[in-house]
């Protein structure tokens, strides 16, 4: 017969075999490796280092060519013509939501609802053109 504090009944830790403890001399030989790995890196001289005047200044055109600039400008152009496409649907069935308001003799929030779904119908509609103000702020800078 053996006796189980109730505590470990109800845990489950009786069932589980204890395990002895081991010194293990893997922390040591970590640092043994690390050891030998880092020295001759810390002591090694640098061996085609450049000085700073030997630099050339390029540009983000230069670097990257006008196609792939031009790629990575339009590469949202698909997703704003989705939301332009969607975004009459959407309103309507905003507004006419925001009737529903009156007729349920809430005006100010029908009133709300009509105005935010307007406003945000004209921004998505100018949204390419804000898009294309942006793109050429960023070729003349």
């Amino acid at each position: 017969m053996q006796t189980i504090a109730f505590n470990d009944f109800m845990s489950g830790s009786y069932k589980e075999k204890k395990v002895s403890k081991k010194k293990s001399n893997v922390g040591k030989v970590v640092r043994r490796v690390g050891t030998s790995i880092a020295i001759p890196l810390i002591m090694a001289k640098p061996v085609f280092a450049a000085s700073p005047t030997d630099a050339i200044p390029v540009g983000a055109t230069q670097w990257m060519g006008e196609k792939t600039l031009e790629t990575l400008a339009h590469a949202l152009d698909p997703l704003v013509d989705v939301l332009v496409a969607l975004s009459f649907p959407v309103a309507s069935v905003i507004i006419v939501g925001g009737c529903f308001f009156f007729m349920l003799g809430n005006s100010d929030k029908a009133w709300s609802t009509i105005q935010n779904a307007g406003l945000g119908y004209v921004l998505i509609q100018i949204s390419p053109l804000i898009l294309n103000v942006l793109k050429q702020i960023g070729n003349a800078v």
